[in-house]
């Protein structure tokens, strides 16, 4: 299941190539989490770096894809993000809508729905957005998250109750 690059590509035309492919699916994810831009950006560059120095010992590791690997490693910087003393003293209550997720033209019931997504605690909201938002199957969502897929399943289970409760409560109809 490991990505293999093609013969002859170089390492640095391999880090271009997953950046490119990957890049835009962590920004996103890590704006989800982090609810900063900047600062998803930061940690997007941050996992890319680290991902190069340590390429080596992932091509030895056979049983993830790249992108699961990748989610895994921008994940647990988001996390040392928000566990950072001056993450959590500054004010980051920021309207969904000036969130970049949020589309400018999007009806009030996505906005709902968005707002409901982040206001579920971390462990649900990171398999809700890895899984509906960037597409990705269960099993890399459990290798991104050092979980079992049993685990994955019953966290979103656990999630879509919560989300299911939160748009009851807000009056969502969509």
């Amino acid at each position: 299941m490991l990505d293999q690059r093609p013969a002859g590509q170089s390492d640095e035309a391999e880090l271009a190539s997953w950046m490119e492919q990957y890049g835009p699916m962590l920004v996103g994810t890590c704006t989800a989490l982090l609810g900063d831009a900047h600062l998803a950006q930061d940690v997007v560059q941050e996992t890319f770096i680290r991902a190069f120095m340590g390429r080596a010992k992932f091509r030895g590791e056979r049983e993830q894809s790249t992108r699961a690997w990748l989610t895994r490693i921008a994940i647990n910087l988001c996390r040392d993000q928000q566990r950072a003393r001056w993450f959590r003293f500054e004010d980051r209550r920021t309207p969904v809508d000036a969130l970049p997720l949020a589309a400018p033209d999007a009806h009030a019931g996505a906005r709902m729905l968005c707002a409901a997504v982040f206001s579920l605690p971390r462990k649900f909201r990171e398999v809700i957005l890895l899984h509906y938002y960037q597409d990705m199957p269960v099993a890399d969502i459990a290798a991104a998250l050092h979980l079992s897929p049993s685990s994955v399943y019953r966290r979103m289970d656990r999630a879509q109750q919560l989300l299911r409760r939160e748009l009851e409560r807000r009056g969502f109809d969509g």
